[in-house]
């Protein structure tokens, strides 16, 4: 890259540094792109293998599920048959069921009235006793209560109270106890006593007595003991209250007696009740008795038809299951097919990419190489010189045997086309160069700093940025001082895009920060220092820094902080613009049809990439057997279907695209002489730092060619006119910007370019022709006496050349005629011998000069051009302010480039006197402090229209920036501008006028042409018919004046020869003849005859004499002048020269 970068340094003049910052760099790049694309061509392979597996698995399947699909339709048929046969048994023994639970049905009617009969005789049953269970129970529940102490009491009375006794004769008439008989003493009578029996039966025993109470059978009480116990419980002296009063024990006696005596009645009246519920529990027992032994018949019945049902619905089960496996094999291999259907293709295109993934990856190290070197060195080389460094590198992989891809450099690496197809919408150019530095934009670590001469980056960038940059973007300068912070500080903040435009050989100290990305963490949040403020780090924001200077000199310590990209145009990609241009305008269909087109494929591409990726991610993501997704496959199939209906109408669009590229084809002829006109354009920049032409103004000027050229229906004669149209305005623009001694230079580099381009010159022979110093292969002594020894090293030279082999030899033999050559005036006419003459073609010949006789090469190389391209390209058009003033525009500044001795004021102000703009006119010389009235100047004319004329710039360099910046508003907003203004400009050339002003200006030079047409026809420009014919004597003053400009002319053109020409060289100005011509016309005038002899003195003794010093040159400068200023000059026919090739004019000639 060293090597490289001096030799770029010593043939193009550029500068491109190698720094140990930039080995680190490259290290670097190497580390993070190695990982990047390792991953992304492993995760592309794995995605890819994975999509082959599953479709090599379903292809599998497929044959799996034929089989046993065929194994199980004879099994799902034999089910079904069975299935069919078990229906007609089960059919059957339903109805056999129906008839059983009938029956059963019947006697469960039965049985459910019998039952809901005996229940009500129940209820009602109970509902009666209800009546004197109450009483049952409290009397129950005050036994309980009773304590065999209490029981003991009653038993301990010697002489009980009446209460207790009337209580125990009723207790035994209800359990059965016999009274004592005894005999009244006093009546003698017998009684029956019932305490004493008590005493010794129910009170001897009191726990006894009360178990007996409480379990007392109440049922069997009888009416003859009722009826005993009737006038007792009749008997208030028996009532319950009365009995407590005499024991505690007796009461719950009484009241389980009153309850017996209330029971006893109720059961009564409820027996018939009872009689009639045991019958009927009687014929119920009988009728369930038969229910039972029907549901047992119906039980049997309905199990066997369960089972029969159960196996019913197993077969079914079986043969649903066997239908659905039927029904899901056949799915399957309908999806199986669909699958493979639609990514069959695709198989073989993703193994065939697996295979070159692999091989990619093994190379992966080897291509990131080559890769890293580009982005850390090659941003700041021009094509050729990356082309020859990738091939070194491969060389020494090779070498070293490190795997890489052959042909790898970072567009096979690193390129993506659907995003190169984007970039190219965007404005980036096609070529190769072009889309290395994007590829390079978009990978780099650095901030770029793009050399944009054509701003071709910059229309890019602001494209891309109204597309990607979704925070926005802001266009400033450096000039724009607190614009320019603002927003340095908005895009940090904010994540914004900042392109910094015209950025000159030195950046602004602010940037440092940021082109080192200097961030810090700060409360969780990346910060930067800019100036003394701190800015929270967006890491949306985007620098790009663009300069127009087209060779700047960046030092090592600035390019070592930037990615220095070289985007100056490149021949194929000015070609294809133009060609857009050409058919734009020839044929705006085609050229709508092909953008849209471009547009349309791009995105499609796009979409088809999108597809595959979501394609190969469902595969991915697939879990098991992807045949039994339906909604996998069906999205599988439909983003095919898609891809396949795109995959057409890209085939469609391709054949389209390729139809109007056909058509498109037809214009390239002229979009490729537009693109080697340009370079011939932009080559002369290192001639003269003044020779600043912009791709925008040549655009501009190509498009009026192919308006203005000549029509013709014939294609081929339409492109003709416009190559020849165009050529020769371009040769007229240019040239009324060059100075005269590179007129001719300008011709023949638009004439060997010319050729070149259709082939008719070999680059070799070129650059011999071109260069100096070229060291023979051939050792040979110099035959000659005549010739010096750095002639004949010359001579020998030409042998290094295949076609001048044997002419050296041929020289020796020949010394008679190459010594007529050498000893000619006009060589280039003189025959070569008779082989040399037949085999050499012009150009050639020119090498043969270029040996013998360079001092000779002016007139060979007018010939050359004249019989190559035309003779006009050697006469350049004369100097015209009307038709230079015609194609400026107020935003457009006219600049005048002097020359030692050239003033175009005057011009300037006679012009101006024409245009009725003399009131307006605003002049100042520039110098020390005139910088402020010159800007009120222009800002005063602006406003109000006018011209400005700002005098000698290159005395006033500190200035010229902010001229720089004035121009550029100016540019910004035409609208603002008065249309009648103008900025006229003059400078001497120097390197520091701002490269902006001179792309944009309309360029003059005001030397004396060379040659005596050209002289003769700038002197007549400057004649009005109403100056010619303005005098008393105007045929005379024709004549004569024709005679003075021919001295003029003369005097001028022989200054092209040296001291052959004038010892000293002079500075004869036009104001020299303006002069003569005024003494002319007055002398006229004033006399009646023509005092030929003052006007002779003036001429030659004072107005040019005054300059000319040497006595020779004076004696020469008279002997002209006599011829031209004479009283023979006013006869017909009057002759200048013997050969009468140049006389007078008719001066009754009109016009």
């Amino acid at each position: 890259v060293e090597r490289k970068a001096a030799k770029f340094a010593q043939i193009m003049g550029r500068y491109s540094y190698v720094t140990p910052t930039s080995y680190l760099e490259l290290l670097k790049t190497f580390k993070l792109l190695h990982k990047m694309k390792k991953l992304e061509i492993s995760d592309v392979r794995d995605k890819l293998a994975n999509g082959v597996a599953k479709l090599e698995s379903a292809g599998k399947d497929v044959a799996e599920l034929q089989v046993k699909l065929r194994d199980m339709q004879p099994v799902l048929a034999k089910t079904q048959k069975e299935v069919e046969e078990m229906m007609v048994v089960i059919t059957k023994d339903k109805e056999a069921a129906a008839k059983e639970e009938a029956v059963v049905s019947k006697q469960e009617q039965e049985a459910s009235a019998k039952a809901a009969e005996c229940a009500e005789i129940k209820q009602s049953a109970e509902a009666d006793l209800a009546k004197a269970l109450p009483a049952l129970e409290a009397a129950t529940s005050c036994l309980k209560e009773l304590k065999k102490s209490d029981v003991d009491e009653v038993r301990a009375f010697k002489n009980p109270p009446g209460g207790v006794k009337l209580t125990m004769e009723v207790a035994c008439m209800v359990l059965g106890v016999p009274a004592v008989k005894k005999k009244d003493p006093q009546t003698l009578k017998k009684y029956d006593d019932y305490w004493e029996a008590a005493q010794k039966s129910i009170l001897s025993d009191a726990k006894k007595f009360l178990e007996t109470l409480v379990t007392f059978d109440k049922d069997s009480l009888k009416e003859k003991t009722i009826n005993k116990i009737d006038p007792y419980i009749k008997n208030p002296a028996y009532a319950v209250k009365e009995i407590e009063k005499a024991s505690k024990a007796c009461r719950a006696i009484c009241m389980w007696s009153h309850a017996m005596h209330t029971y006893y009645f109720v059961a009564r009246d409820v027996e018939p009740k009872r009689q009639k519920l045991a019958a009927a529990e009687a014929q119920l027992k009988i009728v369930n008795g038969q229910l039972d032994e029907a549901r047992g018949k119906l039980k049997k019945v309905m199990d066997k038809l369960a089972e029969l049902e159960a196996n019913y619905n197993n077969a079914v089960s079986e043969k649903e299951r066997l239908a659905h496996e039927v029904k899901m094999c056949s799915v399957k291999l309908e999806r199986a097919e669909k699958l493979i259907g639609g990514l069959g293709g695709e198989k073989v295109r993703w193994s065939e990419s697996v295979v070159t993934l692999n091989k990619q990856l093994d190379n992966v190290t080897g291509d990131v190489v080559v890769s890293s070197g580009a982005i850390a060195y090659v941003g700041a080389f021009t094509s050729d010189y990356r082309t020859e460094l990738y091939t070194e590198w491969r060389q020494q992989m090779q070498e070293k045997k490190l795997l890489h891809t052959d042909e790898c450099d970072v567009v096979a690496t690193c390129g993506k086309q659907v995003k190169i197809r984007n970039w190219n919408i965007c404005g980036l150019p096609t070529d190769t160069l072009s889309i290395e530095n994007g590829i390079i934009l978009d990978v780099a670590e650095r901030w770029p700093l793009m050399i944009d001469p054509q701003n071709q980056a910059s229309r890019f960038i602001k494209k891309l940025a109204e597309q990607q940059a979704t925070n926005g973007f802001d266009c400033v300068k450096l000039t724009d001082g607190k614009a320019f912070t603002r927003a340095l500080e908005n895009g940090i903040r904010f994540g914004k895009w900042v392109i910094v435009e015209n950025v000159f050989e030195t950046l602004d100290p602010q940037l440092e920060p940021i082109l080192q990305k200097a961030v810090f963490p700060l409360k969780g949040q990346l910060h930067i220092k800019l100036g003394d403020n701190t800015i929270p780090y967006n890491d949306q924001f985007r620098l790009y820094l663009i300069t127009t200077l087209p060779n700047p000199h960046y030092p090592p310590e600035l390019q070592v902080k930037v990615t220095l990209l070289n985007f100056t145009v490149t021949p194929n990609g000015l070609q294809d613009q133009m060609l857009g241009l050409v058919v734009a305008k020839e044929a705006p269909e085609l050229e709508t049809k092909k953008n849209e087109l471009v547009i349309s494929s791009a995105a499609m591409k796009k979409q088809l990439e999108e597809i595959e990726d979501k394609i190969l991610k469902l595969l991915k993501e697939a879990k098991g057997d992807i045949l039994e997704d339906e909604n996998l496959i069906n999205v599988l199939s439909d983003a095919k279907k898609t891809s396949q209906e795109i995959n057409a109408k890209v085939k469609e669009q391709e054949i389209v695209e390729k139809e109007i590229d056909e058509a498109r084809a037809g214009y390239v002829p002229v979009a490729f002489r537009a693109s080697i006109l340009y370079f011939c354009v932009a080559d002369l920049s290192p001639i003269d730092p003044m020779y600043q032409f912009s791709l925008q103004w040549f655009v501009s000027l190509f498009e009026g060619g192919i308006d203005d050229a000549p029509n013709s229906d014939e294609l081929q004669e339409r492109l003709k006119n416009i190559n020849d149209f165009f050529t020769e305005r371009l040769y007229g623009s240019v040239c009324r910007s060059l100075f005269e001694k590179h007129k001719l230079l300008f011709s023949f580099l638009l004439t060997v370019n010319i050729l070149k381009g259709d082939g008719k010159i070999n680059m070799n022979e070129y650059r011999h022709l071109a260069q100096v110093g070229h060291v023979a292969k051939i050792e040979m002594e110099n035959p000659t006496d005549w010739l010096d020894e750095n002639t004949w090293k010359r001579i020998l030279a030409l042998e290094n050349l295949e076609v001048f082999k044997g002419f050296t030899k041929s020289f020796v033999d020949n010394q008679d005629v190459f010594k007529k050559y050498y000893d000619s005036i006009i060589p280039h006419k003189e025959s070569l011998t008779t082989e040399w003459d037949e085999k050499l073609d012009e150009f050639q010949k020119l090498m043969v000069l270029r040996a013998v006789r360079p001092d000779k090469m002016n007139g060979a190389l007018q010939d050359f051009i004249s019989n190559s391209i035309g003779k006009r390209f050697i006469e350049p058009p004369p100097f015209d302010l009307a038709t230079t003033f015609e194609i400026s525009t107020p935003t457009s500044p006219l600049v005048f480039i002097l020359s030692s001795g050239a003033d175009p004021y005057q011009d300037l102000l006679k012009f101006a006197d024409q245009m009725g703009e003399t009131e307006k006119l605003l002049s100042i010389s520039l110098g020390m402090g005139q910088g402020p009235i010159a800007e009120r100047y222009i800002k005063q004319a602006t406003e109000h229209g006018g011209w400005v004329v700002l005098q000698n710039c290159h005395l006033c360099i500190s200035w010229l920036p902010t001229l720089e910046k004035i121009c550029e508003d100016l540019a910004d907003k035409p609208q603002d501008i008065h249309p009648s203004f103008r900025l006229w400009l003059t400078s001497m050339p120097t390197p520091k006028f701002p490269v902006t002003i001179l792309q944009r200006a309309v360029k003059m030079t005001n030397e004396p042409p060379k040659g005596l047409r050209a002289n003769l026809l700038r002197s007549y420009l400057g004649f009005t018919d109403e100056f010619l014919n303005n005098s008393t004597k105007p045929e005379a003053f024709k004549t004569m004046l024709f005679g003075l400009c021919m001295y003029h002319a003369l005097i001028l053109d022989r200054r092209k020869y040296g001291p052959l020409g004038w010892n000293i060289p002079y500075g004869f100005r036009e104001s020299d003849l303006r002069v003569c011509i005024q003494q002319l016309h007055d002398f006229l005038d004033m006399f009646e005859e023509i005092p030929f002899k003052v006007i002779h003195f003036l001429i030659y003794d004072i107005n040019y004499g005054g300059r000319v010093t040497d006595n020779t040159d004076r004696r020469t400068s008279k002997i002209i002048l006599d011829d031209f200023i004479c009283p023979k000059i006013l006869s017909d026919n009057y002759k200048f020269s013997e050969s009468g090739k140049y006389h007078t004019i008719d001066s009754k000639v009109n016009n």
